[in-house]
């Protein structure tokens, strides 16, 4: 969530000339539903049971970059497939970054009502309509604080999977094209 995996992911996949897929687009198409909807509608074990599917029929794409939504990891069985049939990256930013990405204005926090895990932070029912200067910057710090909680919850939960990737690429704030091309630079000196 906020790492960069859907559009680094699609920028390594044409730098390596394979194809791309992106799992949570997968699951979207195959319920013809968001994957906030599915939460809201069906519940997380429906979602994991879909997404589970998606990375199965994935992991055995030859010649495929895959995006996964960070909780793809906590399957087993997914998890094994993923990395027995190819590399396994995982794109670590801090959380602060992750937080400035996902939430870089106020603006940006009804956004949050659209991920899973997030929505309740979507609420801006406690700031006044044209708050500016100190009020708001309070309020934008709290809910930044409240996000990195949540955030660093959602990391202790899969930290110990996402340990046992191939390759841990921790992208700065520098551009997804500059973060493929490491990724693609180290793939291949794995590969000699």
């Amino acid at each position: 969530m906020g790492s960069g995996k859907s559009i680094v992911g699609r920028l390594l996949a044409h730098l390596l000339g394979f194809g791309f897929i992106d799992t949570d687009a997968e699951v979207e198409a195959r319920a013809r539903k968001s994957v906030a909807r599915i939460f809201k509608d069906q519940g997380e074990p429906a979602f994991r049971e879909i997404e589970r599917k998606v990375v199965m029929r994935a992991a055995g794409a030859r010649h495929h970059v895959i995006a996964t939504g960070g909780g793809a990891v906590e399957d087993a069985e997914a998890w094994n497939a993923l990395k027995a049939n190819g590399i396994v990256v995982w794109l670590n930013p801090s959380i602060e970054e992750v937080v400035r990405r996902i939430v870089p204005g106020p603006a940006a926090l009804h956004a949050l009502a659209d991920r899973p895990f997030l929505e309740d932070l979507a609420d801006v029912s406690g700031l006044a309509p044209g708050t500016k200067g100190p009020a708001l910057r309070e309020f934008m710090e709290d809910k930044r604080k409240r996000l990195a909680e949540r955030l660093r919850a959602l990391l202790g939960s899969r930290i110990a999977r996402y340990r046992e990737a191939d390759l841990v690429v921790e992208p700065a704030w520098e551009l997804p094209e500059t973060t493929a091309r490491d990724i693609a630079k180290r793939l291949r000196a794995m590969e000699s």
